[in-house]
């Protein structure tokens, strides 16, 4: 695989070392040559000393030959048009990362086909998502995205006192997008179907999207919600959080030190309680109750700000501390501090990078906890034949389609819906019989097979 990285700053030259240790043949494009004489001397790469927004640059780096080329610069604007340039040249495909949040439609932090350009990635998005993902977790087994983010897979496991036990899984309706995709029993994924009768041990397998999935993985596990969620720092990381915990009637605190930025915080998020202060502050911190608080997250620019706020939280009895980590390969020191999770722009964007290569084969995958399935993210080809159903999909028999997902919109996969080309299916299936499962929806396509 051929790879062009156009920018040889942090993210860069992350980038640069994680494909070059898949062998990948990497070139690295920037104006400054210290730089790149440092991106070299971290990774198996070539680099040309230009700038991406001229053509010549372009075309000297060969990105109508590479298979992906990543425009991850510090300028958004710089990225926007060297992406936009290197489609024209003919690359195959576009990345551009564009950090600001106003750019965008949806809370993804990755959207497609703007200028001809493959997708776009925001980080303070991503990196708000991850961690959202991560407070969702606390009442689930597993949650994992798919499809670019659009939608999100909840394992639940059912106790005694869970109010579906003795339903049919069939038979749980949940609020917004979400629903019922499977049952995990005995080490293995069923359909909702298959389960007339749910019992104490039973896994249910949830798909929808994010603001649904909250709402539902309390609904049928009974976990009482959670009381308070406290963040450090109102940046555009602080802010996406905010706004998502409160979307879904999370009760949320932001404390953040710059008087203009509270204001700001006060006007656009009315759910949200905003206060002044310093978050490194133990007076402040037990002023604001936060042992009292469910979770702390700190997400401030400043690493230090973000261990010190997390610990302090950690230490005045906050269950579940988080934090933002901007400096690669930091966070095994969080963790070995007591820091429950961590989340920096850096790996959330070469994980949506992973989503986004070229591949022959699922463009994700995910192993499920407790089951011999795995979850696996498909293309479907394009054209389809004519009025494909989901009843029509001749899936191998241990496979369970888990969720369609049409751009941003997640559909619960019943057998009268209409599959349209390039539709994203999620399956859940053993591994060995996940090529079969991809033949299968390959052979949808007119080309067939």
């Amino acid at each position: 695989m051929r790879v062009v990285i156009v920018g040889a700053g942090d993210v860069g030259t992350y980038l640069a070392r994680a494909l070059s240790a898949r062998d990948a043949e990497v070139v690295v494009v920037d104006r400054n040559q210290k730089a790149l004489d440092r991106v070299e001397e971290q990774a198996d790469v070539l680099t040309l000393n230009g700038d991406a927004t001229h053509w010549a640059t372009l075309r000297e780096a060969g990105v109508d030959k590479a298979d992906i080329t990543l425009v991850v610069t510090s300028s958004d604007d710089a990225n926007v048009v060297a992406a936009a340039l290197a489609i024209h040249q003919g690359a195959k495909r576009a990345v551009a990362r564009v950090d600001d949040p106003s750019f965008y439609h949806t809370p993804s932090g990755v959207e497609a086909g703007i200028l001809g350009i493959h997708a776009v990635l925001c980080a303070s998005r991503l990196v708000s998502q991850e961690l959202l993902r991560m407070v969702r977790a606390v009442d689930a087994e597993f949650v994992a995205f798919f499809a670019g983010n659009a939608v999100q897979v909840a394992v639940v496991r059912l106790t005694a006192s869970s109010p579906v036990i003795g339903t049919g899984a069939d038979a749980i309706a949940l609020n917004g997008d979400a629903h019922i995709a499977g049952v995990i029993r005995d080490l293995v994924l069923r359909t909702p179907e298959e389960v007339s009768h749910l019992e104490a041990g039973d896994a249910l397998l949830i798909a929808g999207g994010a603001r649904a999935l909250d709402g539902a993985i309390r609904a049928v596990s009974g976990a009482r919600p959670h009381r308070r969620t406290v963040i450090v720092g109102g940046g555009d990381v602080g802010f996406q959080l905010a706004r998502g915990l409160a979307e879904t009637g999370r009760r949320v605190q932001v404390i953040e030190v710059d008087i203009d930025r509270c204001n700001f915080l006060a006007a656009e998020l009315p759910d949200v309680t905003v206060i002044h202060g310093d978050g490194t502050n133990i007076h402040c911190l037990r002023d604001e109750a936060v042992d009292r608080a469910d979770f702390l997250v700190s997400v401030t620019r400043s690493d230090e700000v973000n261990l010190m706020a997390s610990l302090l939280g950690a230490d005045l009895g906050v269950p579940w501390t988080y934090a933002l980590v901007h400096r690669p390969g930091y966070t095994e020191v969080y963790s070995h501090l007591g820091i429950h999770g961590t989340a920096g722009p850096h790996e959330q964007i070469w994980r949506m990078v992973q989503w986004l290569l070229p591949a022959s084969g699922p463009l994700w995958r995910e192993a499920l906890p407790g089951c011999t399935h795995e979850l696996a993210e498909f293309q479907l080809p394009g054209p389809l034949l004519s009025s494909v159903t989901v009843g029509d999909v001749a899936l191998p028999g241990e496979a369970v389609l888990v969720a369609v997902v049409r751009g941003t919109r997640v559909l619960e996969p019943i057998a009268g819906l209409v599959l349209e080309a390039f539709d994203h299916c999620i399956v859940g299936a053993p591994p060995s019989v996940t090529p079969l499962v991809q033949r299968r929806l390959r052979a949808l396509g007119r080309g067939g097979e």
